[in-house]
């Protein structure tokens, strides 16, 4: 005569196996929850590593120099990057390095040999306008994005009117300071353009981005770096 289970061994073995198989459900959740939580910060890390590798090549090559006036230009012809219309002959070529503090959403903009050629035959060198800004990001509201500005023709204007780039995303705080080899000290603001500065670069650049810390409200993911400027000698 076989024996089968009793209603009692069943359940207590229903049981047994709900328990256990919480314990595995747990264990589970707490280790995706970690490997989101962990994948949340390396994504911070990476975009301000990036986001500083980029700046600090701009900012490395930043320069001023005695360019003078434009003389007429030749006929060119048609590449993906005509020489714009506002460049005329006799009008001043200028070039400037201008830091503006804006609280925690600081400003730069710069004549700088960091322009990259992406066309083959493009009517292009290496000097460039760059602009650094932050602004209110478009998709998600109260969040803010770092963005870069790029114009690849130097003229007469300070104004950097190049198509924004987003660099960072959800940024707290993008903070520069200069360093004044006159004064030894960090300075929160510059600008060649005046009589302090005239002519005249920061030997270094200290540059802090801040990231809102995905554990704690309260708290900020800080990425920094410093950059020498080998241009700061003088006027080229």
């Amino acid at each position: 005569m076989k024996k089968g289970f009793t209603l009692l061994e069943v359940m207590v073995s229903i049981s047994i196996l709900g328990i256990i198989m919480t314990l595995v459900w747990q264990t589970n959740s707490q280790t995706i929850k970690a490997k989101k939580r962990i994948g949340v910060r390396e994504d911070i890390y990476h975009q301000g590593t990036v986001s500083l590798q980029k700046i600090s090549t701009d900012v490395s090559m930043a320069f001023l120099a005695k360019i003078g006036i434009a003389s007429s230009l030749p006929a060119l012809p048609q590449t993906p990057s005509p020489v714009p219309q506002t460049i005329v002959q006799g009008e001043e070529i200028k070039t400037f390095f201008i830091g503006e503090d804006r609280g925690d959403h600081d400003e730069l903009r710069f004549t700088s040999f960091s322009h990259l050629r992406f066309f083959k035959n493009a009517k292009e060198s290496d000097q460039c306008k760059v602009y650094y800004e932050v602004k209110a990001s478009e998709t998600e509201g109260g969040t803010y994005n770092l963005i870069r500005h790029e114009e690849v023709w130097i003229d007469s204007s300070t104004d950097v009117k190049g198509e924004g780039l987003v660099l960072a995303e959800n940024i707290q705080k993008f903070s520069l300071e200069y360093y004044d080899p006159r004064q030894n000290e960090w300075r929160k603001d510059w600008d060649s353009e005046k009589v302090d500065w005239k002519g005249k670069l920061p030997s270094a650049v200290k540059i802090t981005i801040s990231f809102q810390d995905p554990d704690d409200e309260r708290s900020t993911i800080d990425v920094s770096t410093a950059v020498l400027l080998p241009l700061s000698k003088g006027v080229i």
